[in-house]
């Protein structure tokens, strides 16, 4: 068999997952058909889907790795290696050099829309816009704030301010509510207590509860409140700032609404989840159990499996 090293050289320190690719594909190999290979099998790929954006792992019907060759192409136009000629080659079949981009601006696409309509993006995890997973992705997103490039992390302040509030989003969709009662001239003061939205928000129960416990919401809720002329913002005292004492129940029951709203139970650790208003700080209790975890009770831990929970 051939000598891999009369043919395959790098000019630079090169990923393992590259160096395969490479083995596999024989794309450096100058005399290789793998070239024309690919190209029949893209051309073939993108009659039939009417686009080229394949997964990593597809063989096309003669068992040729279009996925894998595909995800080499774009190393190399992202390096700058690839020919020009086949740069355009691929471009006419509609190529997506950057995937990770084009998922994040579809999503941003999809998430545009539905705040210029709703007024927020505190979309339920389940919502689908147009027939894309909106809430599952902005759920992915709050998952990942923390590494946002800081363009991405604008583009979603942009369209609301609090896409990723430190409250729940039950919370702040019922706040819109309120906000577009109070804009078409309704005072939230006279909103009888047993009043459902058309869209099925409790407005009325939910304004008596805003009302009876102000202090128990995050300083940006109670302006938020203020604002439509609900409450008067107060200091609370320093016993009720006090974070809700942390036990097993109630950090489990934060963990089930973290978990219920986000669809998972990755959970920054200075995160705090606002439970029946009073605030918890899950992601201390999440790390303080996982340290725990020989000494938990086996419900305790089949409760938290439940949740997804990586220990």
């Amino acid at each position: 068999s051939e000598d891999p090293g009369t043919w395959l050289h790098f000019e630079r320190p090169t990923r393992q997952e590259e160096v395969a690719l490479a083995l596999t594909l024989r794309v450096l190999n100058p005399k290789s058909a793998e070239w024309r290979r690919g190209l029949t099998a893209a051309r073939r790929y993108h009659r039939t889907h009417h686009h080229l954006d394949a997964p990593q792992t597809h063989q096309d019907p003669d068992g040729y790795p279009l996925g894998r060759w595909l995800t080499w192409q774009r190393h190399l136009h992202t390096t700058g290696a690839l020919d020009p000629a086949r740069t355009q080659a691929l471009e006419r079949l509609g190529i997506i050099w950057n995937p990770q981009q084009h998922a994040f601006d579809r999503g941003l696409a999809h998430a545009t829309a539905y705040a210029h309509h709703h007024g927020h993006l505190a979309v339920p995890v389940d919502h689908h816009h147009d027939g894309f997973a909106l809430g599952r992705w902005l759920a992915t997103q709050r998952k990942r704030a923390d590494t946002l490039t800081p363009a991405r992390a604008q583009a979603l302040q942009d369209l609301d301010p609090y896409w990723n509030p430190p409250w729940p989003l039950t919370w702040h969709r019922t706040y819109h509510a309120a906000r577009g009662h109070h804009s078409a001239g309704n005072l939230p003061t006279d909103v009888p207590r047993d009043h459902i939205t058309k869209d099925g928000h409790r407005l009325g129960e939910w304004l008596h509860n805003q009302r009876r416990h102000p202090e128990r919401l995050h300083p940006v809720q109670q302006q938020l409140l203020a604002d439509l002329g609900l409450i008067q913002t107060t200091e609370p005292s320093p016993e009720k700032r006090k974070p809700a004492a942390r036990k097993p129940d109630q950090g489990l029951a934060a963990a089930r609404a973290f978990h219920q709203r986000e669809g998972h139970l990755e959970v920054p650790q200075r995160h705090v989840e606002y439970l029946d208003a009073r605030p918890v700080r899950l992601g201390q209790w999440i790390s303080n159990t996982r340290r725990r975890k020989e000494r938990l009770p086996t419900d305790r831990i089949h409760a938290l499996d439940a949740l997804d929970m990586r220990w």
